[in-house]
């Protein structure tokens, strides 16, 4: 199945899977300068290099490869989204209710190969919510769930999309008139920045002693960006995804702390409705 998806998404993946601009140039049948056009300009918009690239090589940066992961499970979901539908009606019609986790992936991923997915099938109706909330599929009636983390509901099957590591990362500014901390029980005594989870659980890296912190955030807020946004400007410690901070870190713009301990992963999940006859 042919299935189109928004300007800069299929390139970036045929590239990154074909391992060169040249190949890429020609299974889209386009010249490879404008490939090059099409993710540079990708790029610009989400603000990240996704691309290492040298005469000799092609590689992806940190949040190239995050973005790969996350772009290539949402194309496989939908086109079997797309398949699926198309082989139970000749004609695909109705409302589709969809709550999911907003940021990078709400945003630059699902968001824009649903609006093509309704543009190539104008029967279809979709609301999109962006909310961090458990939401019971049952009450709120919506189809479909994006999550991090688990789905604690049971009468919800659930599908691992990809997941990410995260960072307890703070500006170097916030740390003027405090010491660092240097075990997750000195966060109790720091200024903590949260969205929806209220826990944070640490492992360290050698002796394995685990540690779980409850978090009283001096600012929560469920945007990730807000979050990153107040952690640049020295509000607060916060809890943040590698693909949102890697080059923060690496510009010294962010400090990673407590490098001997491990924060928990989290993981993107599909979720829905038991149906009756399961």
């Amino acid at each position: 199945m042919n299935t189109h998806f928004p300007e800069g998404i299929r390139e970036f993946l045929t590239v990154v899977e074909a391992q060169s601009f040249s190949k890429a140039a020609e299974q889209l049948n386009l010249s490879r300068a404008r490939i090059s056009q099409i993710i540079s300009r990708l790029e610009k918009e989400m603000g990240v290099q996704l691309l290492y690239r040298s005469t000799r090589s092609l590689s992806l940066s940190p949040a190239g490869e995050t973005f790969y992961q996350l772009s290539r499970q949402g194309v496989n979901q939908l086109e079997h989204a797309v398949l699926s539908a198309q082989n139970a009606h000749s004609s695909i019609g109705g409302q589709i209710r969809i709550n999911s986790v907003g940021g990078m992936f709400g945003e630059k991923i699902l968001a824009p190969m649903l609006i093509q997915f309704m543009h190539e099938n104008p029967k279809i109706e979709i609301e999109l919510s962006f909310s961090s909330t458990r939401e019971d599929l049952i009450e709120s009636q919506y189809d479909l769930v994006v999550r991090m983390g688990a789905l604690i509901n049971s009468n919800l099957i659930g599908r691992k999309l990809t997941q990410y590591t995260n960072h307890l990362v703070a500006s170097p500014t916030y740390f003027k008139t405090r010491p660092e901390p240097k075990s997750p029980k000195d966060l109790l005594e720091h200024g903590l920045i949260n969205g929806s989870v209220k826990r944070w659980l640490f492992t360290h890296a050698s002796s394995k002693e685990k540690y779980d912190l409850p978090v009283q955030g001096k600012l929560k807020c469920s945007n990730g960006h807000v979050v990153k946004q107040a952690t640049l400007e020295g509000a607060g410690i916060s809890r943040q995804p590698a693909y949102y901070v890697k080059e923060d870190i690496e510009s010294g713009h962010l400090i990673e702390l407590l490098p001997d301990w491990h924060i928990a992963h989290s993981d993107f999940t599909l979720g829905q409705e038991i149906s009756a006859s399961e």
